[in-house]
């Protein structure tokens, strides 16, 4: 077949189908059915086989998912909850009602996933807070390190449980047993109104028998530096920066100690001659070699040497002597040394000789010159003097010898320098404390000082301390004893620092509060002048952690600080440890009254009845007892509960009463006896022993035998206290089933003909139908379960 022929058949074809279903014609040209297959290939070939087998099955189906595809992109996905389109002014009522009330639902969903989540996030940081502030509190008590800001954490009482069979043994050192017999005999001195001696005295000859140089040099600076001729009634951290005793205290320490290292390197031969004792140590320091650029001589050893030694060791008119001997050049001179000496100051020739060492002194290769002209002049305050000052204690006796009197500004750069430029790891604090410790000492940073001590393994001295540089008032005390060990206080100078004695003493005596309780006190008696947020005694609140720590079992502290109580009539009440704290603004009876308050607070009634019958108020401590005996009175007696302890408690109470050792209201005796009338009542209850209990119950008044008898019941029920009205619905269903199980005694196997039975059947319904009344009548709702009880009791006897 040609090609002729094939167009021919291929035009008969067309020319029939558009006859046939008038389909409209498509005419391409080869180049364009070329272009359509290469496209379609195109297509197949890009696709992956998930596509094709996709397009093949949807097809098949009748699907075009091409266009299915490109309708699909075109839709507007709109947000869930976005609010919907405001509509047009020409909207009908209702298509506008309906996008108003979808709009209202979109906005109240809205709101509420906001709040929700507003809620979850407050929620959740609250916890995050509280877990926070609880850590806190455990890493300031454990790791008690320097802070520069101020953190208002309160403590959570913690409950500590020990096995009372173990038994107790003293958890104090020999060393701190010592320190703690010393502040027990201080203590003792204040209570009895004696002269208050020099605690930081009594310490530092205390640790000369420990045996420890370093202990011992640590003590003697502390003291020689706080030992000021008037105590400090105002803020110790402001009148620090003013007295100049402190800074006087600290040279005269550094002059004895270079004064008595000058007598071991030339003998003790000199050493009550200050002249004889330089000159010899000069003559055994300086050699020929060593004295060159020394200008001045003087016997042919070098003069300033001679000067400057003269001044540190404390001997002002051994330099004045040796400068008069010098000759009449130096007498000016001389003279300033004497004039400083005795507090005088000569300003015309002070300003000679400083002109004098501007022009020509300064650069003289005699740094000892230099060194006496700035000491005496205060010249050049930020030289080192680095060829004088060989040790940190010469650098600090130039340093604190250069301040004139009443140089708070300059005082507080030294202190600087010290805490901040150099600091702890200039001084290698970690393996030299003590270097450290009497560098803080000396310019008079004794809170940072203590708590040096405290962070490196040595609280027991750093506690003693703290103590008696409170009891002097020389110590920076915290503001608040909420805050850390050591605090920041803006408004103090810098760079001071105060000190938690509050932490830092209870952190101490927590370790032996239960083995040595006596030594305990003493230390918190030390707080007896602090407050706690709440405004509380510091001291009252120790003795009551220690109280409401030892547990409510364990009477064996509360014996030991209060003493015992009466148990009859003929005995006294001995007393306890707290005793020897009785002085004016602590009573016996008053702390005990104080404490009881806190207990209450606490809900630790038991031990607050205690205390309140030693402070001889019988009227609360009867109150709380009925309190702690309505609660336990309807349950079973069993030995070593609550109940069994209180039922002892109400028997001593008793004797008390009838003996007439203790005087009460009559109404709190009047509750207390008809509880007591009830805790026999349910002991016979629960043994079974049901007409003994029926009578203690008659003694009561309290529940009725007949119809008759609700009246006056109810009139008895009226007048009674809020603890005894708790017990009457327990003591309705005690009554109750006692009514039920007599009933049920007395009914027969059989029909019953007895008369006498009948009517005694019909006297417990009687009685049954009363207290049914009573609890009916009652002017309190009475508990649900009570009401269902007494209702099936008495429907059970019907």
């Amino acid at each position: 077949m040609d090609l002729n022929t094939l167009l021919q058949r291929a035009q008969n074809l067309t020319n029939e189908a558009k006859a046939e279903y008038e389909m409209p014609q498509v005419e391409r040209t080869l180049q364009q059915v070329l272009q359509a297959t290469t496209d379609l290939h195109s297509r197949v070939t890009q696709s992956s086989n998930k596509d094709i087998q996709a397009h093949i099955l949807l097809g098949s189906k009748g699907i075009d998912l091409p266009k299915l595809t490109q309708k699909l992109e075109a839709l507007n996905a709109r947000n869930t909850f976005e609010p919907v389109d405001v509509v047009g002014a020409d909207t009908d009522v209702c298509t506008f009602l309906k996008n108003e009330r979808e709009n209202a639902i979109l906005s109240v969903i809205e709101d509420t996933n906001k709040n929700i989540s507003e809620t979850v996030s407050k929620q959740k940081w609250v916890n995050l807070n509280s877990t926070w502030n609880e850590e806190k509190s455990r890493l300031l008590d454990a790791l008690i390190g320097p802070s520069q800001n101020f953190i208002d954490l309160q403590r959570l009482p913690e409950h500590i449980s020990l096995d009372p069979n173990l038994p107790i043994s003293r958890c104090l050192s020999p060393m701190e047993l010592i320190y703690a017999q010393e502040l027990r005999h201080y203590n003792e001195l204040l209570l009895k109104g004696a002269h208050r001696p020099n605690l930081v005295q009594k310490f530092a000859v205390l640790t000369s028998s420990f045996g420890d140089d370093r202990l011992t040099d640590m003590w003697s600076t502390v003291a020689a530096v706080t030992q000021v001729n008037e105590p400090v009634h105002s803020d110790p951290i402001k009148a620090r920066q003013q007295r100049p005793e402190f800074v006087i205290n600290a040279k005269s320490c550094l002059e004895r100690h270079y004064k008595i290292y000058m007598c071991t390197l030339v003998g003790a031969a000199h050493s009550s001659n200050c002249y004889q004792l330089v000159r010899a140590y000069v003559t055994n320091r300086f050699s020929a070699q060593q004295a060159i650029g020394l200008v001045d001589t003087l016997d042919d050893k070098p003069l300033w040497p001679m000067v400057y030694y003269s001044l540190r060791c404390g001997a002002a008119e051994a330099a004045v002597e040796f400068l008069h001997e010098a000759g009449p050049s130096y007498e000016d001179f001389a003279q300033v040394i004497a004039d400083r000496s005795a507090g005088a100051v000569n300003s015309r020739t002070e300003t000679q000789l400083k002109l004098q060492y501007a022009n020509k002194i300064k650069n003289s290769t005699d740094a000892y010159k230099k060194a006496v002209y700035c000491l005496i002049l205060g010249c050049d305050p930020n030289e080192l003097h680095g060829e004088v000052a060989k040790t940190i204690d010469d650098y600090l006796w130039i340093k604190l010898a250069m301040l004139r009197p009443g140089d708070a500004a300059g005082y507080g750069r030294l202190q600087s320098e010290i805490l901040e430029k150099y600091g702890e790891k200039h001084f290698h604090a970690s393996n030299q404390t003590d270097v450290y410790f009497k560098a803080l000492v000396l310019v008079g940073l004794f809170e940072a000082s203590i708590e040096l001590l405290a962070r490196n393994g040595q609280s027991v001295h750093a506690v003693h301390m703290a103590i008696a540089l409170h009891e002097l008032g020389v110590l920076g005390g915290a503001r608040s004893v909420s805050q850390p060990l050591l605090s920041i206080d803006i408004a103090d100078p810098q760079p001071l620092r105060r000190l938690n004695l509050t932490r830092l003493v209870r952190l101490y005596a927590q370790r032996f509060e239960r083995t040595d309780t006596t030594e305990a006190l003493n230390y918190y008696f030390t707080l007896r002048c602090l407050r706690d947020p709440k405004g509380r005694n510091m001291f009252l609140t120790c003795v009551c952690d220690l109280v409401v720590g030892s547990g409510a079992l364990d009477t064996s502290i509360f014996d030991l600080i209060f003493g015992q109580r009466m148990t009859d009539a003929d005995e006294e009440v001995p007393g306890g440890v707290f005793s020897q704290f009785d002085c004016p603004e602590f009573d016996t009876n008053t702390t005990a009254s104080l404490i009881a308050e806190e207990l209450v607070a606490r809900g630790s009634f038991e031990m607050a009845v205690r205390l309140y019958e030693l402070a001889g108020n019988y009227n609360l401590a009867l109150k709380h007892f009925n309190i702690l005996l309505a609660q336990v009175v309807q349950l079973s007696p069993q030995e070593g509960s609550q109940r069994a302890r209180l039922r002892d408690e109400a028997n001593r109470f008793s004797r008390l009463l009838a003996a007439l050792r203790i005087d009460v209201e009559p109404k709190i005796r009047g509750s207390f006896a008809l509880l007591q009338l009830l805790l026999v009542f349910f002991d016979l209850h629960h043994e079974g022993k049901l007409v003994q209990a029926l009578e203690q119950l008659q003694r009561t008044q309290l529940m009725p035998n007949t119809t008759d008898d609700v009246e006056g019941c109810l009139t008895t029920i009226k007048k009674l206290s809020g603890e005894v009205i708790k017990v009457i619905p327990d003591v309705m269903v005690a009554a109750m089933d006692i009514t039920l199980t007599q009933y049920n005694q007395l009914m027969p196997s059989g029909t019953c003909s007895s008369n006498q039975l009948q009517l005694q059947l019909e006297k417990l319904r009687v009685r049954a139908k009363a207290l049914s009344n009573l609890a009916a009548s009652m002017p309190f709702r009475m508990p649900y379960e009570t009401n269902k009880r007494l209702m099936q009791l008495e429907l059970m006897m019907h």
